[in-house]
C-alpha cells in the first residue's frame, strides 16, 4: 500500500512527464500514453481473475471498502445487484488540484476505474454521475450487474 507521500511523488512525476510530452509532442501523445496505461490496468485485473481472484460484486465491494489513506467513502447501497458509494474525500483529486492538473488526473486515475472494471468483470457496469476530478463535490460510483 502506498503512503500519501508516495502518491504525491508519483502524481507529481506523472504531471511533470505529461506536461513535457504535451509541450514537445502534443496532447495526442499524452492520450496515447494514457491509453496504454488503461490497457495495462485492464490486463492486470484480468490476470488476477485468471489466477483465481474472486470477481463478483461482493469482492468488488470488499476491495473498494478496504481501509485507505486516500479515500473516505459512504455506502449508499449494497445488495446482490448493486454496489453504490459516494467518495467524499479523494486524496488523488486533492493532489492533482494542487498542481492544476485535473486533466492528467482524469486520464490516468479516473479512467482507471473503467479499465479496472472491464478487466475485473465485464458483467458489471459502472456509472459515475459525479467525479471530483471534474469539480463535483464527490465521486459517485454505481456498480450494477448487467441483465
Amino acid at each position: 500500500m502506498s503512503t500519501m507521500q508516495d502518491w504525491r511523488c508519483k502524481h507529481t512525476s506523472l504531471v511533470f512527464a505529461c506536461r513535457i510530452i504535451r509541450d514537445r509532442f502534443g496532447g495526442e501523445a499524452v492520450d496515447k500514453v494514457a491509453e496504454q496505461h488503461m490497457h495495462n490496468v485492464r490486463e492486470a485485473f484480468r490476470r488476477k481473475v485468471a489466477e483465481g481472484a474472486p470477481n463478483d460484486l461482493n469482492a468488488l465491494a470488499e476491495h473498494m471498502l478496504a481501509p485507505s489513506e486516500t479515500h473516505t467513502m459512504e455506502v449508499i447501497r449494497r445488495d446482490e445487484r448493486v454496489f453504490e458509494v459516494k467518495v467524499t474525500r479523494c486524496a488523488h483529486a486533492e493532489i492533482f488540484a494542487e498542481m492544476n492538473a485535473w486533466d492528467v488526473g482524469l486520464k490516468f486515475m479516473c479512467a482507471g476505474d473503467d479499465a479496472m472494471i472491464e478487466g475485473f468483470n465485464p458483467q458489471i457496469e459502472l456509472d459515475r454521475p459525479k467525479i471530483m476530478m471534474r469539480g463535483d463535490d464527490c465521486c459517485h460510483f454505481i456498480y450494477r450487474l448487467k441483465g
